[in-house]
């Protein structure tokens, strides 16, 4: 049994340890979500106007409160539709998809602990018409951001977060100059 002196020291140490971390956050959905793409005003092939849905996101983890900001399947799934109809890609309703998308995010790599917090992620897309088992366009997206130390940013655990959000709103970015600059064949 621990002396009371002990387990007072100890609760004081977690306490700080928690402060200065903070608790875990999950990554919100509208920093996610990627904005109008420059020449996704009319896409390159008609084909693809409001045309994509999106039929699975995989490998998403939910964060822990106790433990590191995570991004989970379900806020990515929403922030990739939002980007998509941001960029009048998005299928308006299940009867007028003409391509699926399948996501696999294959993973964050997050640093342990640092003063500029850069997330790298990593995430394949697979785009196929709609019945059809060939992919059109099989992408790997590979997308870094870095969230500055700040004032109005001590805490590692808000850098953390928002470093996720950035590499993932930049990593459908990309994913949607991809689709936009490859449209399928008819």
């Amino acid at each position: 049994m621990l002396p009371y002196q002990s387990i007072k020291q100890i609760s004081a140490i977690l306490l700080v340890a928690l402060g200065i971390s903070g608790c875990a956050k999950p990554a919100s959905i509208k920093p996610m979500t990627s904005s109008s793409r420059a020449n996704a005003s009319s896409p390159a092939d008609i084909n693809l106007s409001r045309s994509i849905c999106v039929k699975t996101v995989d490998g998403g983890k939910t964060t822990n409160p106790l433990w590191v900001s995570e991004v989970d399947n379900a806020s990515f799934l929403i922030a990739l539709e939002a980007s998509l109809k941001n960029n009048g890609l998005l299928a308006e309703t299940p009867e007028t998809c003409r391509y699926d998308v399948e996501v696999n995010l294959l993973g964050l790599s997050q640093p342990y602990i640092s003063i500029d917090v850069e997330v790298t992620a990593n995430v394949n897309y697979r785009v196929r018409k709609a019945g059809v088992d060939e992919p059109y366009l099989l992408k790997t997206i590979q997308t870094s951001y870095t969230a500055r130390f700040t004032q109005d940013k001590l805490l590692w655990g808000t850098r953390l977060k928002e470093a996720n959000e950035g590499s993932i709103r930049k990593n459908i970015g990309e994913f949607i100059d991809a689709v936009l600059t490859r449209p399928p064949s008819s």
